[in-house]
């Protein structure tokens, strides 16, 4: 028989430990949420980090994609100068004729397959630029492109004539793209009736191959309209002032995105230290 003060001294021990016990999963179920906490924080800051070099990298890639675009438009616009104030004046001529030749022709229009290109404006008026086949007297055809005419209504077809017989017409040759067209953006279908969006040598396949992939924008002779179509007034320099620009965006988009990483991982360190 033990004596009544070890039982007492036995009994408290006992009921210590089982305090201890029972608090013991109390206390792991309050660090729990601190230990979440403090892995979560990591993982929003690495997605933060994330999504700003992801933004401030695609403004740079623009940046520079705009920039090699316009450098290429100024070499672009300084070659056509270039092949304007070389143009030979051609006649009738039978091998491809240089970019802005001045070439002379002689046959008929054919007036049944006139088609007009859509929006265009001439003196704050809205109309169209005919687009009308000749025939050469050694059977080619070149497409032509005779000048503008007023629509008398929105969406509303002008009345125009076109010269018969044979006659000879001039004007300035334009080369077209590889694939026969004007290019640049195409909403819908290119022709709504007798209307085109861009030129396309497409819509008169009917008639066979051109002499050449081009279009000839007359200058002279009978079936001319009011002048409408001359190639871009911008200088090559022009364009490659706003190559600049967009060079020095991309450029400022970089500081800001390594600048402002550096600080935003600058501040992560201070509230984990805090």
């Amino acid at each position: 028989m033990s004596p009544p003060g070890a039982q007492t001294v036995a009994g408290e021990h006992s009921a210590a430990l089982a305090c201890d016990s029972r608090a013991h999963p109390a206390d792991k179920r309050k660090s729990v949420p601190a230990a979440q906490g403090s892995s979560t924080a990591p993982t929003q800051e690495r997605q933060v980090g994330r999504g700003w070099w992801l933004f401030w990298g695609c403004l740079i890639v623009l940046g520079l994609c705009l920039c090699s675009w316009q450098v290429m438009r100024g070499q672009a616009r300084a070659q056509h100068l270039e092949d304007t104030a070389s143009a030979p004046e051609l006649v009738m001529p039978t091998a491809p004729p240089a970019s802005a030749s001045l070439i002379e022709l002689r046959g008929e229009w054919l007036a049944e397959h006139s088609l007009l290109l859509d929006n265009r404006t001439l003196d704050k008026r809205h109309g169209v630029a005919v687009l009308t086949p000749f025939r050469t007297l050694d059977g080619r055809w070149w497409l032509v492109e005779r000048g503008f005419v007023a629509s008398p209504a929105p969406r509303s077809d002008p009345d125009f004539t076109t010269p018969t017989g044979s006659g000879v017409i001039s004007g300035r040759w334009q080369w077209l793209n590889g694939q026969g067209n004007s290019g640049g953006p195409l909403f819908g279908p290119n022709r709504e009736g007798q209307r085109l969006q861009q030129v396309d040598l497409s819509a008169w396949q009917a008639l066979g191959t051109p002499a050449f992939a081009g279009v000839l924008h007359q200058t002279s002779g009978e079936g001319r309209f009011l002048p409408w179509w001359q190639p871009s007034n911008m200088t090559p320099e022009r364009h490659y002032a706003y190559a600049l620009q967009w060079l020095g965006l991309s450029l400022g988009a970089a500081v800001v995105m390594i600048l402002g990483a550096r600080r935003q991982r600058q501040s992560a360190l201070r509230q984990r230290q805090a």
